[in-house]
């Protein structure tokens, strides 16, 4: 009888560890499939979330694109329309004609504070104008300044950027930062690129004149018949 009963436990005891096994199999199996599709899920809305922050990062920057902003333009009474005229009579000091109608939006930025001047943003209707008139910035009035229309990030990125810009200036290239991204161009050395031409000919090589083909003897004189 006591033989019996423990042929019996040992078969449950197997039953039982194969239905354990059997279980956490499927359960292990299951939960792994559930993960795998959270996983893919993380992985495409990921993908996604990088794309729209690409899409929003482009709307942005074709916002600002023809933008400029102004400092030091005092704010006291000033409305808008008397904002246009100040930044219209400041760029003309340039040498760059304006018309109020190329001044398509103009805005400060910022909390407004006592004793603080806030920025000026200036949107004009074109992308040329823009160009001329950071390239003749040093000729706006003294107390304003100019400069492009960066959102925060961009603008921390060329700060930290800004070090290898002199670092590249240093070592003789030519470094700039065109949004948030370094652009360094190696100028090509014409004159090293001439001597290496020149030394290439020896300085002691002497060009050989070719021998006159005419002959410097006098042609002899027909003997005469009397002769």
């Amino acid at each position: 009888m006591e033989l019996l009963l423990e042929k019996l436990d040992e078969k449950l005891l197997k039953q039982t560890d194969q239905i354990t096994q059997s279980v956490t199999k499927n359960v292990t199996e299951a939960i792994d499939d559930k993960l795998n599709g959270i996983i893919e899920e993380n992985k495409y809305l990921k993908n996604k979330i990088l794309e729209l922050e690409a899409k929003l990062k482009s709307i942005d920057m074709d916002k600002r694109k023809n933008n400029l902003v102004f400092f030091g333009i005092d704010e006291a009474g000033k409305s808008e329309c008397e904002l246009v005229d100040y930044v219209k009579e400041a760029i003309e000091e340039t040498g760059i004609q304006i018309y109020s109608q190329e001044i398509s939006n103009v805005y400060r930025i910022g909390k407004k504070s006592e004793g603080k001047i806030r920025p000026v943003v200036v949107s004009l209707t074109t992308l040329w104008k823009k160009h001329l008139v950071l390239k003749n910035k040093s000729k706006l009035p003294s107390n304003v300044y100019v400069k492009e229309d960066f959102s925060r990030e961009t603008l921390e990125k060329r700060k930290q950027l800004q070090p290898q810009v002199e670092e590249e200036k240093n070592k003789g290239n030519i470094a700039f930062l065109k949004q948030d991204k370094l652009i360094v161009i190696k100028p090509k050395d014409n004159n090293r690129e001439k001597r290496k031409r020149v030394s290439s000919v020896s300085p002691n090589q002497t060009t050989l004149k070719k021998p006159s083909t005419n002959n410097s003897k006098k042609p002899t004189q027909p003997l005469s018949k009397g002769q």
